[in-house]
């Protein structure tokens, strides 16, 4: 009886703590929305497509910062750079990541693409959240670029988001960590993954919608 007693105790707890939160939703709904969904780029940013077609010409300028007298900077589009530099450290996204974009808004470079879940490795450190992130879902990457040394350059990921759902910072540092490992690129720190760049190249940075890469001074 008494057991019955604390379980009807018990379901009327709850049955008051669920109207309690529907009541307040307006308060709590905001914080919680915040930390697990993401707010899509800005309308304004323009996607273009990343391929192979557009990594010949962004190759052939870069090269040109090999010549005395080439210019002293180079500017890429996103895709170009993408297509051109960041490519192989797409391999987070896996073999099959399908209809990569690529984007700028202020001062983030933003990579799109459909990817297959599962060649993100291992999610159920999620929780709950595996369950839904399965099969093939839009990925969105956003980063910073930064010039780490001669030949090293990093992208320091702040936004790595699935169907608008955002990855723990955890689970972000693992996909990095084995992208890191694929590339056989030096780690740099938990968020960022390390990129190639051409020695005649002493800094990047993201200027007006582009990337732009400068020439190193003999």
């Amino acid at each position: 009886m008494f057991g019955c007693l604390g379980r009807m105790g018990c379901l009327v707890l709850v049955a008051l703590a669920g109207v309690g939160g529907w009541f307040t939703r307006d308060v709590w709904y905001p914080r919680v929305r915040h930390l697990v969904v993401a707010e899509p780029p800005a309308s304004s940013v323009t996607w273009t497509p990343v391929s192979g077609e557009v990594a010949g010409p962004a190759s052939s300028r870069i090269d040109r910062l090999s010549d005395r007298s080439g210019p002293v900077y180079v500017s890429l589009t996103p895709s170009e750079f993408v297509a051109q530099v960041m490519l192989p450290a797409m391999k987070m996204l896996g073999a099959s990541a399908g209809n990569p974009e690529a984007a700028i808004h202020g001062d983030t470079l933003f990579v799109r693409a459909n990817v297959a879940l599962a060649e993100l490795g291992d999610l159920t450190s999620l929780g709950p959240l595996a369950q839904v992130l399965k099969g093939r879902q839009s990925v969105v990457i956003g980063g910073r670029l930064d010039f780490v040394r001669k030949g090293v350059a990093s992208f320091r990921v702040t936004r790595f988001t699935v169907s608008d759902l955002k990855l723990p910072a955890a689970a972000v540092a693992k996909i990095l960590a084995r992208a890191g490992m694929k590339l056989g690129a030096d780690r740099i720190d938990a968020s960022a993954v390390a990129l190639p760049l051409p020695a005649t190249v002493a800094d990047v940075r993201i200027t007006q919608g582009h990337v732009v890469l400068y020439k190193a001074v003999p």
